[in-house]
């Protein structure tokens, strides 16, 4: 993500877990905003509405359950 890029609120309906390779995001989940650092890791169940904004240029890798789909998150990145 480029630095100030935002992933508007969402939820998916599987499990899922974001990872911090490189920078820093803000990851808000319920409205309560977490500030994240390279290393660091966020699992939420499904349903659990979350954003992103890249405080910094990052890398974030997403890891979703076997039952998502590559289409859907790519239709949230689009409307963001």
């Amino acid at each position: 993500m480029k630095k100030d890029q935002v992933m508007k609120e969402h939820k998916t309906p599987f499990p899922i877990v974001v990872e911090i390779f490189e920078g820093k995001v803000a990851f808000g989940v319920n409205g309560l905003i977490h500030n994240l650092d390279k290393g660091d890791l966020v699992a939420l169940e499904g349903n659990v509405p979350h954003d992103l904004l890249a405080i910094e240029d990052s890398t974030v890798r997403l890891s979703l359950s076997i039952a998502d789909t590559a289409g859907r998150v790519e239709d949230v990145a689009n409307k963001s």
